[in-house]
């Protein structure tokens, strides 16, 4: 269903990489600046939060447990950015994109230490949207979310 792991991981880096340069593109305002409900400074923050739950998240699938953050996944996660905002609540850039690059260096190499067989393993937990929840399917939305994201502040 999804690309291998290799590939996936792959795909996270570089669009890990191509997000930051976007973020560093900007200018100190565009930084702070509307982009509709969320700044750039925003969106940093909320992948801060991702990054770090996706791996919390991914042991938990492992052990057939459902991940602490689904029970906002119909409300499109709005409790848990909202948090994230709170927690990362910096508006220095450097601050977050630190924060940003310590959190995706301890998931890559989370992500990295996880067997081939077990990155689409099915444990049982279905997705709030239907289908099995496994590494891959939150790999997946992670570089969906940082692609998204690279393009809402390019058009900004």
């Amino acid at each position: 269903m999804f690309d291998n792991k290799t590939k996936q991981l792959s795909d996270l880096k570089t669009a890990y990489k191509d997000f930051v340069e976007a973020v560093q593109g900007l200018n100190t305002d565009g930084f702070t600046k509307s982009l509709g409900d969320w700044t750039p400074r925003d969106i940093v923050a909320h992948l801060v939060g991702w990054n770090r739950i996706t791996l919390v998240g991914c042991g938990m699938l492992r052990e057939g447990v459902e991940p602490f953050y689904f029970y906002d996944g119909t409300n499109d996660y709005r409790k848990v950015n909202a948090k994230f905002f709170e927690q990362y609540n910096s508006t220095d850039r450097t601050i977050l994109l630190t924060q940003l690059s310590s959190g995706m260096d301890a998931l890559a190499l989370y992500l990295q230490s996880i067997d081939e067989d077990e990155w689409e393993l099915d444990t049982g937990i279905v997705h709030y949207r239907g289908g099995p929840t496994t590494v891959a399917r939150c790999v997946d939305s992670l570089v969906r979310d940082y692609r998204k994201h690279r393009e809402e502040i390019l058009q900004g």
